[in-house]
């Protein structure tokens, strides 16, 4: 299979097989010679939600290749109350995993942006809100994976210097944010897990030598948020990403009032602009059912799409053969949202969060992982 030089849209001589095998060193390809490792790192936190912030950061286990980390929330003791309309979610105020040099791979961005982007950028994985360890209530409970790779170990962090480390932050909401009312405050308790690619063995039983890098190192994702104003009822809303310069796979939309509440408050119509053209002018409908079209779980039914939420997919979903290409920007790029805010609407002003997840090739990327 030929693989795409994404900066130049050429193709190198040879298959994504002697690419890898060049850059890897070896004939069996690394998937065969690893195996998915999962590893419990930093000290499990147990504190009672107050009326402040609280915050954690913890380096990240090292070895290996790493597909992210996984957050499992557990809480107990809440008594009373009503839980927010992002509960559970909204449990953390917001996370980040940072690279190696302080710089940051996930931007911070409230645990239900955490949420929607896992649900809706990897739909592989599956609706988080159905797991087995799912609650919202006044003892939340849940399961977040911080996850820059995208699937098959495209996007994979070598994570094989114990000397400079990754590093994952999160900051507890207060208690008042995710319970209204209630008598005693729950105590929660956060497990962190680096998931991760092991490094291959320098042959197998047979003496195969695999190739010691996993194909997808060549790709690296980025997540990171833009918030806007959202104008008064009937009034026109031009919804400008300052955010551009990388490879676009999603954009999601989430539309708030003025007390934050998520609400379907884009109108007809909704036109996206690239530079000078328009890239759709959607009814709000069309968008919901071109995300029915795109997801599996909106079209079997096991999941509902949230109030105020607006998905542009912007990659292909191999094993359902549905999707499109990976949006290419440049730092120059104009890219818009234009919709007037509904007529009905009350509690605006409001707010409209973009949440953008990105895709920054920095070598030869093999076609079978090109806009995934």
């Amino acid at each position: 299979m030929p693989v795409l030089n994404s900066g130049t849209g050429s193709y190198p001589a040879g298959g994504a097989g002697a690419a890898a095998a060049t850059a890897g060193g070896g004939s069996l390809p690394f998937f065969y010679a690893t195996n998915l490792y999962a590893q419990k790192f930093g000290t499990v936190d147990a504190f009672t939600l107050v009326a402040t912030t609280q915050e954690f950061q913890y380096n990240v286990q090292p070895g290996g290749f790493l597909r992210g980390v996984r957050l499992e929330v557990r809480s107990t003791g809440g008594v009373g109350g009503v839980a927010t309309a992002d509960n559970p979610w909204n449990l953390f105020q917001t996370t980040v995993l940072e690279n190696v040099d302080g710089s940051e791979i996930k931007k911070p961005m409230g645990g239900y942006a955490d949420y929607l982007s896992a649900r809706f950028t990897r739909p592989w994985d599956g609706d988080p809100a159905r797991r087995y360890d799912y609650a919202a209530g006044i003892n939340p409970s849940f399961s977040l994976f911080i996850k820059p790779e995208l699937r098959m170990t495209a996007g994979v962090l070598a994570n094989t210097d114990a000397r400079s480390q990754f590093r994952v932050r999160y900051t507890l909401n207060t208690w008042a944010n995710c319970i209204t009312g209630g008598t005693t405050a729950p105590t929660v308790s956060v497990t962190k897990y680096a998931e991760i690619w092991a490094q291959p063995d320098s042959s197998d039983l047979h003496g195969n030598v695999p190739e010691k890098l996993p194909p997808g190192l060549n790709l690296q994702t980025l997540r990171r948020h833009q918030i806007l104003a959202l104008n008064a009822a009937s009034s026109d809303n031009q919804f400008q990403l300052s955010l551009t310069g990388n490879e676009i796979r999603c954009a999601i939309l989430v539309v708030r009032d003025s007390n934050n509440a998520r609400q379907d408050y884009l109108s007809d119509p909704i036109r996206w602009y690239l530079d000078n053209r328009n890239l759709g002018v959607f009814a709000p409908t069309e968008v919901f059912n071109q995300m029915n079209d795109h997801y599996e779980q909106l079209q079997n039914g096991t999941s509902i799409r949230p109030a105020g939420v607006y998905v542009f997919p912007r990659f292909f979903q191999p094993g359902r053969l549905v999707g499109s290409a990976w949006l290419g920007t440049t730092n120059a790029t104009y890219i818009a949202w234009e919709s007037a805010t509904s007529a009905a609407a009350v509690n605006v002003p409001g707010t409209v969060e973009i949440i953008l997840d990105e895709v920054i090739p920095v070598g030869n990327v093999p076609a079978e992982l090109e806009s995934i």
